[in-house]
């Protein structure tokens, strides 16, 4: 007789003030203990208890059993401590005696009642359109955007997987051919009102044979599946292959999957050709004839395995909320040895789908073999997957009736041995040995595989057929993990709950992808719809920016700024510079005076001169300067307003010529006067030192002229790249592109050429009419000289070497007035006192020669900037207006042929749109998705507080009697919550998910 249940008591407790009226909109949660707080699972029962199990069969179980949480009076303490608006809390009152029945069939239905069926519907609800919306982002393949859970389906060969799955999936699937065992099968079964089993593949690798027979030797870690190799994202694709409406005939369904495997298989052939004609589609002769035919490809494919998936999305009334990959089974060794590589191809393909962190792997083991001998089980280990694995102990009818062959399996269960992070189950499910249907034509024959679970539970009960074998009593402890049902609930419900705790982390990254898609197509845009007006107005908008900005005083600014200045300081740096030495000096100076440093540098030994005074050639281990007077200190020019650089046995083009001194001055007058006519200077004297210098300006005009168009180019690409956006994809564009690279080119050229012809005329001669130019030039150029030469010559009319070490000598544009007033009259009464210069005629010469330097430089500096400000710039804005239509061949009317050649794409910009599109779509499809879950739980969590009869309940036993599998379903978790952004509401939180807390141990 079923015992009465627990007597369950609503224990309500309201916010003070609000004790008899509760707001609307309030929420309503039940309390959950943490799993820690639990009592573990009670594993006694009475004989009464298992007659009454026996004769439950199928029915739903809900156990009312409470949790080991703190006594009612504990809690109602708490309460008042709590300040929350509202609470509901449902209790069971905890019973008197320590060890409690197990319920009967009537207090399931009274507790069901208690709960109502809103409540129990909103469960069961929530769970389909969780695992629904895994489903169909899995179905979508948005992996390589967000990883997803995913269930897979693991163990050696003839470990009963494909019972196990086809007691899953609802439907018999393939078992008479191996043709089963060479690719994944992905099925998703879910409730509709319609039965139907819709078969898809699912193209992610592209076989590429080789030149020779696959061996163990090509399976490697970057290439684990010869001779398939893995698509990009955008090029994978998902093709219908057939839909089964007739549940009952398992014929015909397993007819549909093994073609479809076989297509998978013979990736040369359209896929089509394998899709078997159906009974009432075709003639009988039709039939039988294509069956033959497609027999004839099952014994001779292409391709000895694949990576390629075979999809089920199979619906109807009654079946569980799940979807799950099953693998091909692990093998030690192939039948034929031309088939070696599998076990290694085999083995790749279970670790690829292990090494997922999100996937849940269900490990199917024998009950009449030895779990250590799993190779399943040691690539699981290997991964290090344990703790996402939950066992399927299968062929529990084979358990060997021996009571030592027990012992192995208790410990696991008890979770002494091969600890998994889930537990096991037990199924035991018969291998049925189904006819070929490629040879068969029966208008009939089906299994029954309602029946097959009403005698797998009659054996877990033991009250089937005695010929069945009798379940041993040493596991009833563990009868809450007996059958494929109660598996199935768990799986549905572990699966629900890990998608929800990455379900935001997976619409964030859907977001992101999609926006990166949406910049990405902007590159790639559709081709206009009057193509000829888009030509015409692109050009016509290029044409008029181009005008206005190369003729704009900004843009002429800018072009100063980077090219004209740099230029302009790079040639006067140029201007020849002297050594402004003492000769004969009566004073050794301690070192040599550099303005460019505030220190004196180290004092060098003089080294050898000849009879002329001049230097004799260093060793080769000397460098740098070579001194040039015997002791006397070198006066150094800075590059920048300065007269001299140090000289150097070598001279790079750009640095200038050599610094000469006084002396090698007084040497080219000697050589160039005139007999009998002393003290006057041949003008053939200044015009080399000049044109040396001058002739230095070619490298720096040919980085001029390459500046300035650089800087033009890139600004008439910019306006080029925006004024075409919407035609950059197409020929009109590149042809732009090439047209103006020319454009550009010649350009160039005459420009340079123009250039050209003004430096060859400065290197010819000197010759200037700007007198005043030069007079003044020549002048200021003296006044340095002079100015520096004095202090030389104070410092060795005074013997004073401490002039020589005060640092640099001040620059004149450095003084004030006043400053330059007392330099100029100290300097006055220092030279009265010394004699004349010696050198002041050299000196002289050195003015006149920088004086003209400077005089050419300004008049070639404003020379090539002209050619470019009134010559180039102008002239691009000329020509510009034209260019593009002639080299179009726009300005003889627009034909048709013309408009075919100018909007043709390139194959590969084609394929790169259609690629992101259909990505997008995908995306977009998989966003619509997540949408529609986030609304529909909203949904529910309005009603739920609306209607405090349908209340989350936790029981701490979970659905359909699986033991330890919390259902407090407020929202997607009962830690997560509902935000909402914008209009759309979003999942977010962590906790464990919506299920609560993990199975509870054994």
């Amino acid at each position: 007789m079923a015992r009465d249940p627990p007597r369950v008591q609503p224990i309500i407790k309201l916010e003070p003030g609000r004790e008899r009226h509760r707001p609307n909109g309030a929420a309503s949660r039940a309390v959950v203990p943490p799993p820690e707080a639990r009592q573990p699972v009670s594993v006694t029962e009475t004989t009464q208890d298992a007659d009454d199990r026996g004769a439950r069969s199928m029915a739903p179980s809900i156990s009312t059993r409470p949790p080991a949480a703190s006594a009612p009076e504990e809690s109602a303490a708490e309460d008042e401590e709590d300040g929350d608006v509202c609470f509901l809390e449902v209790r069971p009152i905890k019973p008197k005696t320590e060890e409690r029945p197990e319920p009967s069939i009537s207090a399931q239905n009274a507790q069901a009642s208690f709960m109502s069926n809103q409540a129990l519907q909103s469960l069961g609800q929530k769970l389909k359109d969780i695992n629904d919306c895994l489903g169909e982002l899995q179905a979508l393949g948005i992996q390589h955007v967000a990883s997803l859970p995913e269930l897979v389906l693991v163990g050696d060969q003839s470990s009963g997987k494909s019972s196990l799955m086809s007691a899953i999936a609802g439907l018999s699937l393939p078992r008479s051919s191996d043709t089963c065992t060479r690719c994944p099968t992905h099925i998703r079964i879910s409730r509709a009102d319609e039965w139907s089993c819709r078969v898809f593949l699912k193209q992610d690798y592209e076989f590429r044979a080789r030149n020779h027979p696959i061996t163990v030797r090509d399976v490697k870690d970057s290439d684990p599946f010869p001779p398939w190799v893995k698509l990009p994202p955008s090029q994978q694709a998902r093709h219908e292959f057939k839909t089964v409406r007739d549940k009952f005939d398992s014929d015909e369904i397993e007819l549909v999957l093994r073609c479809a495997q076989l297509a998978i298989l013979n990736p040369g052939q359209p896929y089509r050709a394998f899709i078997p004609k159906l009974k009432g589609e075709c003639p009988k002769a039709a039939r039988k004839q294509h069956m033959e035919r497609l027999k004839e490809k099952e014994g001779n494919f292409e391709a000895q395995f694949s990576p390629n998936t075979v999809a089920l999305e199979v619906r109807g009334p009654d079946l569980a909320d799940l979807n799950f990959y099953d693998l091909p089974g692990v093998i030690v060794s192939a039948r034929r040895r031309e088939e070696d590589f599998l076990v290694s191809v085999v083995r790749n393909l279970t670790r690829e789908y292990i090494s997922r962190q999100n996937a849940i792997i269900l490990w199917a083991v024998p009950m009449n073999a030895d779990a250590m001998n799993s190779y399943a089980l040691k690539v699981i280990q290997e991964m290090k997957a344990e703790r996402r694995c939950v066992g399927a102990m299968t062929k529990a009818d084979l358990l060997p009736k021996e009571a030592q062959a027990h012992g192995s399996w208790l410990s696991m269960l008890k979770g002494q041995t091969h600890q998994l992070g889930w537990g096991y189950f037990i199924t035991s499910r018969p291998e049925v040995r189904h006819h070929d249907a490629m040879e068969h034509d029966n208008e009939g024959g089906h299994h029954d595989l309602e029946g097959q679970n009403a005698q797998e539970e009659a054996f877990f009960n033991r009250t089937a057929n005695p010929s069945a074998g009798d379940w041993p009593h040493v596991f009833e402890p563990f009868k809450e993990r007996c059958g494929v049902e109660r598996l199935k609930a768990f799986l549905s419900s572990k699966l629900g709950e890990e998608f929800s705790k990455v379900l935001p982390e997976v619409k964030q990254k859907v977001a992101d992808r999609l926006q990166g898609i949406e910049e990405e197509l902007e590159n790639y845009p559709e081709p206009p719809q009057n193509p000829e007006m888009e030509i015409m107005r692109s050009i016509a908008e290029f044409n008029m920016k181009v005008k206005d900005r190369v003729m704009n005083q900004d843009f002429m600014s800018q072009w100063d700024d980077k090219v004209v200045k740099p230029f302009r300081k790079t040639i006067m740096d140029l201007k020849p510079k002297y050594i402004v030495k003492v000769e004969n000096a009566r004073v050794d100076p301690p070192g040599i005076i550099n303005l460019d440093s505030p220190t004196p540098t180290p004092r060098k030994r003089p080294g050898p001169f000849d009879n002329h005074n001049n230097p004799v050639t260093p060793s080769k281990r000397q460098r740098g300067p070579v001194p040039l007077s015997n002791g006397n200190g070198i006066k150094v020019e800075d590059s920048g307003h300065s007269f001299s650089v140090p000289t150097t046995p070598r001279h790079h083009h750009n640095s200038g010529p050599r610094s000469k001194t006084l002396l090698e001055i007084r040497h080219m007058i000697q050589r160039k006067a005139m007999p009998g006519q002393p003290g006057l200077v041949f003008a053939g004297v200044h015009e080399p030192l000049s044109l040396e210098a001058i002739r230095l300006w070619d490298s720096h005009l040919t980085t001029y002229v390459r500046l300035t168009f650089n800087f033009l180019r890139s600004e008439i690409t910019r306006i080029l790249d925006h004024s075409f956006v919407h035609l950059k994809n197409r020929s009109v564009y590149s042809l732009s592109t090439q047209h103006m690279t020319q454009f550009l080119e010649d350009q160039q050229q005459q420009l340079h050429a123009q250039l050209s012809r003004m430096y060859s005329l400065e290197t010819q001669r000197l010759y200037t009419q700007d007198e005043r130019s030069l007079e003044r030039n020549r002048d200021s150029e003296k006044r340095v000289l002079l100015r520096h030469r004095h202090h030389y010559l104070w410092a060795a009319h005074t013997n004073d070497s401490s002039l020589a070490t005060v640092g640099p000598i001040r620059k004149m544009e450095d003084l004030t007035a006043e400053e330059l007033e007392q330099e100029s009259v100290r300097m006055a009464k220092e030279a009265a006192k010394m004699k004349p210069d010696e050198f002041e005629q050299e000196l002289s010469v050195c003015a006149y020669v920088r004086g003209y330097y400077l005089t050419a430089a300004d008049r070639f500096i404003d020379y090539v900037a002209m050619n470019v400000v009134s010559g180039l710039f102008p002239r691009v804005a000329t020509n510009i207006d034209t260019y593009l239509n002639e080299k179009l061949s726009l300005n003889t009317g627009v034909r048709e042929a013309i408009l075919e050649r100018l909007m043709t794409e390139g194959p590969e910009i084609s394929k790169r749109r259609g690629e992101l599109k259909s990505e997008k779509e995908n995306l977009v499809q998989a966003m619509s998705h997540i949408d529609k879950l986030e609304q529909s739980i909203l949904h529910e969590n309005i009603i739920n507080r609306h209607h405090p009869d349908a209340m989350d309940i936790d029981d701490g036993h979970g659905v359909d009697g699986v033991d330890g599998q919390t259902n407090g379903m407020n929202g997607v978790s009962g830690a997560r919550n509902i935000r909402h952004s914008s209009s759309t509401p979003t999942i977010a939180g962590g906790g464990q998910g919506e299920f609560g807390s993990h199975y509870g141990e054994a």
